[in-house]
């Protein structure tokens, strides 16, 4: 790229011009595995931290049943992630994959630890109790799990905010953290039949409309495309539901007409 181009490319970002900026010079997301995570809590000593706040909500929670009987962009690192970065927006994203060798310990530790439930809260009790907690790290994150506690500890004034919820019922409109995580995860349109109309250009759907008691949650949200969302769906009446699997179905009114964006099923043998 030459110097001239590369001039006409930064006056167009910084004019705010392109989609989905919102007046932003750059939009930086920056993705962090809780492996790496971990690797900068050296000793686990916030892990510990951690883990006792979590035992201490667990008491409590204990406490309480006893008593009353009852939860789009480019991808950059190094140098050139930290150039873009100086004048962006950013937001960072917490990765992680479920170990499942921690899952199945998980299992084994808790029915050693039901298996406990008539003797006496002693040492032994506690440990099972840590280690409980301690294997299930890699499977909880939220406002309150390991991967924010230490996101919020160990990456400083400009990523350690609050972590925004994923899940919060009927809302008037779409949260910024559900809204990016939508947009995260669909990355195009998502009508059934296909479509190829980028996140920018997309809009965040209910699949079951706010006005019916639809929930403002990643689960109940997906990407449409303007003719796809206010034309088919708002004005001709189709309906668009999102599988299991992640992939969607669509049908008009009187289901004349059923759209898929899976294949069928292989046939057996």
């Amino acid at each position: 790229m030459t110097q001239n181009h590369s001039d006409r490319m930064r006056r167009l970002m910084a004019a705010g011009l392109l989609p989905e900026r919102a007046g932003q010079p750059v939009k930086a997301w920056v993705h962090i595995s809780l492996a790496d995570l971990l690797l900068l809590d050296a000793g686990s000593a916030l892990q510990d931290q951690w883990t006792a706040q979590v035992r201490e909500r667990w008491a409590a929670h204990r406490a309480k049943a006893s008593e009353t009987g009852a939860s789009d962009g480019a991808w950059l690192d190094g140098d050139a992630a930290e150039a873009i970065a100086c004048d962006a927006a950013m937001a960072p994203v917490v990765t992680g994959d479920v170990n499942v060798d921690a899952l199945e310990d998980l299992v084994r530790l808790c029915v050693e630890l039901d298996g406990r439930r008539d003797g006496g809260r002693d040492a032994a009790w506690a440990a099972l109790e840590q280690a409980v907690i301690g294997k299930a790290v890699d499977l909880l994150s939220g406002p309150g799990g390991l991967a924010s506690f230490l996101r919020r500890r160990q990456l400083g004034a400009r990523l350690s905010g609050p972590s925004l919820p994923l899940d919060i019922g009927y809302a008037e409109t779409v949260p910024a953290g559900i809204r990016n995580a939508v947009l995260l995860r669909d990355r195009h349109c998502q009508w059934a039949g296909g479509c190829s109309q980028p996140a920018g250009a997309c809009q965040v759907h209910h699949t079951r409309h706010k006005a019916n008691g639809g929930t403002t949650s990643v689960k109940d949200c997906v990407l449409l495309c303007p003719f796809h969302h206010q034309v088919v769906i708002h004005r001709w009446g189709w309906t668009l539901a999102v599988n299991p699997d992640g992939t969607t179905t669509a049908w008009n009114k009187d289901k004349t007409k059923v759209l898929h964006s899976h294949g069928p099923p292989a046939r057996p043998g």
